[in-house]
């Protein structure tokens, strides 16, 4: 059973580690019903943080990710469906984590 909230969560979950942001911190851009409904600006709002510090090989991929999701930005968690999430959440952590 598709579940948006635990998409929601998994990208919550990522933007409080980068940021080590507490409740009602950064406008709750972090916040898995705000991420719910925009999960976009969160993701965006993370991997901007890394993209004037990465060198060309992540830009290229921080780049890619967006280029390759440009049509589902303005989209919710269930809009853009369970299939689509579970590769978009891939593809996030491996650039947060590899940056």
């Amino acid at each position: 059973m598709f579940k948006p909230k635990d998409y929601a969560f998994q990208i919550e979950t990522t933007v409080k580690a980068v940021f080590k942001c507490g409740e009602y911190e950064l406008v709750s851009i972090y916040d898995s019903r705000f991420i719910e409904q925009q999960p976009f600006v969160s993701m965006a709002f993370v991997l901007g943080n890394f993209y004037n510090r990465a060198g060309s090989r992540h830009k290229a991929e921080i780049d890619e990710f967006f280029h390759k999701n440009s049509l589902i930005m303005n989209k919710s968690i269930s809009e853009i469906g369970e299939e689509n999430m579970e590769n978009i959440i891939q593809d996030f952590k491996n650039i947060v984590s590899t940056v």
